[in-house]
């Protein structure tokens, strides 16, 4: 009889509400939704308790009571079949390789017969939160879960950045009835960041170390994102959308609004992705293809960029760097750029400009920026940014004038923040001479 709440399972087996819900999603704790509300066969959830899984170490081959089979899907595709021990979070040898054309891009074998287990692997420990995010030690702890890489399942390694997810073998679950891009999702009340962590929620698959959660507004997803000590980040997501609106069409960029969220200054921002959309990181971009001894990063990306069919790259990238270059961008680091992939057709294009929050010298302490005035290193291709911008061959896009009265812009922006005091000057005169130096290469 479907008459037990998940609170009441919980008490009954002794185990966190999120592991209640990770049960129900697996199969393993039969469920009925009513009215929004999970209700669970009593009987069932007896039986476990009075016959508790049983615990430990497993053998090389993995503890039988604890591993588990699964499907990798991508949308309604079947990839591959894989074993997993939850006890370890150790993934074994692919059993079966089914679409190796929609497989995450570089855990295939150059041939699409063999998925490397450590690349899946490596894969899937970058879909859960990192273990440098605050406070999700006590989290996991919270919801009884030993090993991180268990945190995805509670929701089925369902994403708001791809369409990957994971289907326990043999069940009846459709991608239509729980994906987060067209279906509800748990949002917590509670003011904690990872209040929606171990629940139905895309919260468990967020990668990064800023604090971060998914809302949704209306029917729209949004992604809202905190900051550091002065809380600097998110007001220079906002002013790099200034930046980009002048420069870029809309679909180059993702535009960043202010909003204060329960007390704290947080950037918020749409999902850029369809339903029919998956992010793909340039970290992943750049294995397909082995890398030249001769051949720098950029060019090797380019390279192998334009074998997947994305022509015009170097004019994306050519974007990203000025707009980095002009934001003194530290962080434009492997994963936040990249390519958007069409799962139904399989066609690339560059991903929108994106995460430009580590940027205007807002890791530097107020008393030392005097010391290394408008200083800062780049990323990816060179740490030098007058050797990385030199990459850019073709700015024909760029329009100098439109950047007139940009760096009065965002240092009247960033007063709107209290921490701020003693460093606006600065920001607009550093952000000043790296417009003039713009225009004296482009202009």
């Amino acid at each position: 009889m479907f008459d037990t709440t998940v609170s009441e399972a919980s008490n009954l087996l002794g185990v966190s509400v999120g592991r209640i819900h990770q049960l129900i999603k697996s199969g393993q704790l039969p469920a009925e939704q009513v009215a929004g509300i999970w209700l669970l066969d009593r009987a069932s959830v007896e039986a476990r308790r009075k016959n508790p899984p049983r615990r430990g170490r497993p053998s090389a081959h993995g503890n039988q009571a604890t591993v588990a089979r699964y499907l990798l899907m991508n949308r309604t595709h079947e990839v591959l079949s894989f074993r997993y021990d939850a006890s370890t979070g150790e993934f074994f040898e692919a059993d079966e390789i089914i679409d190796p054309a929609r497989a995450p891009l570089s855990i295939m074998s150059p041939r699409g017969t063999r998925a490397s287990k450590v690349a899946l692997s490596y894969w899937w420990a970058h879909r859960v939160i990192p273990k440098a995010r605050t406070g999700i030690d006590a989290k996991l702890a919270e919801l009884g879960i030993d090993d991180i890489a268990n945190l995805p399942f509670c929701s089925l390694g369902l994403s708001l950045s791809d369409q990957y997810w994971v289907k326990p073998y043999q069940s009846n679950l459709r991608w239509e009835d729980i994906n987060f891009f067209s279906n509800n999702f748990i949002e917590a009340d509670s003011a904690d960041w990872l209040s929606g962590v171990g629940l139905d929620s895309p919260d468990n698959t967020s990668d990064g170390v800023l604090s971060k959660r998914w809302v949704c507004l209306e029917g729209e997803r949004r992604l809202l994102k905190g900051g550091t000590l002065l809380e600097q980040e998110p007001f220079n997501e906002v002013i790099a959308t200034e930046l980009f609106s002048r420069l870029l069409k809309p679909s180059e960029y993702v535009a960043y609004e202010l909003e204060e969220w329960n007390g704290s200054w947080v950037s918020s921002c749409p999902n850029f992705l369809t339903d029919e959309e998956e992010l793909i990181p340039a970290y992943y971009v750049k294995e397909i293809l082995k890398q030249p001894e001769h051949r720098n990063e950029y060019r090797h990306y380019v390279e192998c960029c334009q074998s997947l069919g994305v022509a015009t790259i170097e004019d994306a990238l050519g974007k990203m760097i000025v707009g980095d270059y002009l934001m003194a961008n530290t962080d434009r680091h492997w994963r936040n750029f990249g390519l958007v992939r069409n799962v139904e057709t399989l066609e690339y294009r560059a991903a929108p400009l994106f995460d430009t929050g580590s940027s205007l010298w807002c890791r530097v302490p107020t008393r030392e920026l005097s010391y290394a005035p408008f200083a800062f290193d780049t990323r990816p291709f060179f740490d030098d940014a007058n050797r990385q911008l030199r990459l850019v061959d073709d700015a024909s896009w760029l329009d100098c004038g439109k950047l007139e009265g940009f760096a009065e812009w965002a240092a009247d922006f960033l007063e709107e923040n209290p921490a701020m005091v003693g460093r606006t000057d600065f920001v607009f005169e550093g952000i000043q001479s790296l417009v003039d130096h713009v225009r004296l290469l482009f202009g």
